[in-house]
């Protein structure tokens, strides 16, 4: 039996239950098929309560957190949010996380699962020279996700006009739930933490037509998007660089690993495979390149919107968008062209599309 979120009591009997990162979690509902495509052409509903999240507040707040994370912290404005990394001192990634500012010294760092405890000892250990104060906020608040192009829509019914003046990677306290416009399906879409009411959110979401999604549709929008997770594609084994997340390094600033990243050496980098077949690689497959092992896949899916299966795997430098690859699946050798991020047509898919 694994931790249970706030909002366990109302889908435990109404999904196909996993564990993950130490929590009972939902992986589907309906289907994956049904979920993704619902979130790339409608819009879905997640409970990611088992993120962590912590307040870091106090006078230094924006001072730690510029050290210990890599993108700039200290221009943040009030209510905005940003993509970061935490690395450690050899450059590798520890995490990858949102900061989201409250407040002039006050600040929501969200980060993944499966990393709390060690997050929460790193910090503890890189605070004493900071006068800020830490607090784990994710064991008394839910985190409900609703992503796809009509959340908007949908949430303006819960939330009234506000929720239509919230920019990407900004937010707002409404009625004491922080709503932030960000997302982890490469869909717009919004979150809502806060400590009370989280059933009757997720209800009142549920009856305007919203359907609840889980784990498995979350995964394969992620991989769809291109988006990396933590344990898969990255971890402090892999740098920044490599990861092709450079956008969120700040180099002119100081912070944990900044030396090691002056000096590294980048030999692979993070691509995308989409194969010719159905057949799904999975992670640690290897990749060939002229019939000679070049890289592994760290994800795998099939993509229902794409009608093929997709990776995400690192390859050499000297293998670039188009090369034909293959892939080692149960003994046979499948072919797959090497294509960027994200997999879809962006002007069909994603907040950037064009048809609306």
């Amino acid at each position: 039996m694994g931790k249970k979120t706030l909002l366990y009591e109302l889908y435990k009997n109404k999904a196909h239950m996993g564990e993950f990162a130490g929590f009972d979690l939902p992986l589907w509902f309906e289907g994956i098929k049904e979920e993704v495509i619902s979130v790339r052409e409608n819009v879905g509903l997640f409970d990611v309560s088992h993120l962590g999240r912590v307040i870091i507040s106090g006078k230094d707040a924006g001072k730690f957190l510029d050290y210990l994370t890599t993108n700039d912290i200290l221009n943040l404005e009030v209510f905005q949010a940003r993509y970061s990394l935490i690395c450690n001192e050899n450059g590798g990634i520890k995490d990858d996380i949102i900061v989201f500012r409250i407040s002039n010294n006050e600040y929501l760092v969200i980060w993944n699962a499966i990393n709390h405890e060690k997050n929460m000892k790193w910090i503890s250990e890189k605070i004493s020279n900071f006068n800020v104060d830490i607090s784990s906020i994710y064991e008394k608040s839910f985190m409900i996700a609703i992503q796809g192009p009509k959340s908007e829509k949908i949430l303006k019914q819960l939330f009234n006009e506000e929720i239509s003046s919230i920019r990407r990677f900004r937010g707002k306290i409404i009625n004491d739930y922080i709503i932030m416009r960000t997302g982890y399906t490469g869909e717009d879409g919004f979150e809502i933490i806060g400590e009370n009411k989280g059933d009757e959110i997720w209800n009142s979401l549920i009856s305007l037509g919203v359907k609840p999604c889980g784990l498995g549709a979350r995964d394969v929008l992620r991989i769809e998007a291109g988006l990396p997770l933590y344990g898969n594609d990255i971890n402090e084994n892999i740098n920044p660089f490599e990861a092709r997340l450079d956008f969120a390094i700040k180099m002119n600033k100081n912070f944990i690993g900044r030396e090691a990243l002056l000096n590294i050496k980048i030999n692979k980098r993070r691509m995308g495979i989409k194969m010719m077949g159905k057949s799904i690689p999975r992670k640690n497959f290897n990749v060939y390149f002229n019939g000679k092992p070049v890289g592994y896949i760290t994800s795998g899916t099939f993509s229902p919107i794409l009608n093929c299966s997709i990776a995400m795997a690192y390859l050499p430098l000297n293998i670039n968008i188009n090369d034909i690859v293959e892939v080692e699946i149960r003994g046979k050798f499948e072919k797959g062209i090497v294509v960027d991020f994200p997999f879809y047509d962006t002007k069909k898919y994603g907040w950037r599309r064009e048809i609306k």
